[in-house]
């Protein structure tokens, strides 16, 4: 673990870059188009101020004119990309930016292709975690009614349903584990030089119902349920940041799993501890969302003070001043992908 000192100098290494923030622009044909105005208002925006509040520049870019410049060698100088080109497409595209980003030598933020096409494509990701020694659902039949599909491509839970959906000529289609959805955020942390897991939000249904699941309606609508701290046992945790290393992810991302348990057990406030035997692989989301009251944020805020997740968060603060959700993982992913000062 490095002293504060340190800590400090590597972020003043971080100060004065320029950070290219690289959108997705989807048409008016695509399915993702209703949300995109909200998306922008709400997630690009304090991606924005967080460039600011770490004293960097923003240039904002959508992907296109990104890709055209540094094709054609007209991109003005760029120390970091910032890749907001999520979107509700297929994944194809998704490892356009950080393609790019590798092929003219400027990191990217918060993962590159390789974690991309790994990560977000489900029966991929479900086969890694399941060759690293995670729980993983089992595959069933399609004619078994019992089941839950989730197509392999599309994020915002898209597509997500009980029993098969043959609206989607592919998919993952696996058994539905009864009992609560949990994610984990996990975060590079400059003080121990390695990722750390933040604390792990389990999503309580209000009406207790073990068949409840957090798909696309529940994202919309964001009521009927409520958010609780639990703690994954040992070997979880050890499980979480091998797949990490195996993926390659140095900045930040969020791991979704299913735990299983009986009657309400997790209602009960003294219930925090997950075991490893209960919890089951769902997804790695390797560019997860970040906004206001999401689970990412109520993990963030939840941060134990006796953690150096907290020293490294009050270090920022020290330096910035009242640091957000958003510059917090900003800096810290910089100082992870720190470039010479």
């Amino acid at each position: 673990m490095i002293d504060i000192k340190e800590f400090k100098e590597n972020f003043c290494c971080v100060k004065g870059k320029t950070i290219a923030i690289v959108y997705i622009f989807e048409g008016d044909n695509s399915s993702g188009f209703d949300h995109f105005f909200v998306w922008k208002g709400k997630v690009l925006t304090k991606w924005i101020n967080a460039v600011e509040e770490i004293h960097c520049s923003p240039l904002i870019l959508d992907v296109r004119t990104f890709v055209e410049k540094a094709i054609n060698k007209t991109l003005p100088h760029i120390d970091y990309v910032l890749n907001m080109n999520s979107g509700t497409y297929d994944l194809s595209s998704m490892a356009l930016v950080p393609s790019t980003c590798s092929s003219i030598g400027i990191p990217c933020i918060p993962c590159n292709a390789v974690s991309i096409v790994a990560g977000e494509n489900k029966v991929l990701s479900n086969g890694i975690a399941k060759s690293v020694g995670l729980n993983v659902p089992k595959t069933f039949d399609k004619n078994d009614k019992n089941g839950i599909f989730r197509p392999i491509n599309l994020g915002n839970s898209m597509g997500v349903t009980r029993g098969f959906n043959s609206k989607y000529s592919y998919g993952l289609y696996q058994e539905f584990i009864h009992g609560y959805d949990i994610t984990t955020p996990i975060v590079y942390n400059p003080l121990i030089g390695k990722m750390e897991l933040m604390p792990t939000v389990m999503f309580l249904p209000d009406n207790k119902d073990l068949e409840w699941f957090y798909g696309e309606k529940e994202k919309v609508l964001r009521s009927g349920f409520k958010f609780k701290i639990v703690h994954l046992d040992q070997k979880l945790v050890d499980k979480y940041i091998e797949l990490l290393n195996v993926l390659g992810v140095q900045c930040f991302c969020r791991i979704d799993a299913r735990v299983r348990c009986k009657d309400n057990w997790y209602h009960n406030p003294k219930n925090t501890v997950v075991s490893f035997d209960d919890t089951f692989f769902i997804e790695i989301n390797v560019m997860p969302t970040i906004r206001d009251g999401n689970s990412f944020n109520f993990s963030f805020e939840s941060i134990d003070t006796n953690t150096t997740l907290h020293q490294c968060k009050e270090s920022l603060n020290e330096i910035m001043g009242n640091i957000s959700l958003n510059s917090f993982l900003l800096a810290n992913s910089m100082m992870s992908l720190k470039t010479k000062c």
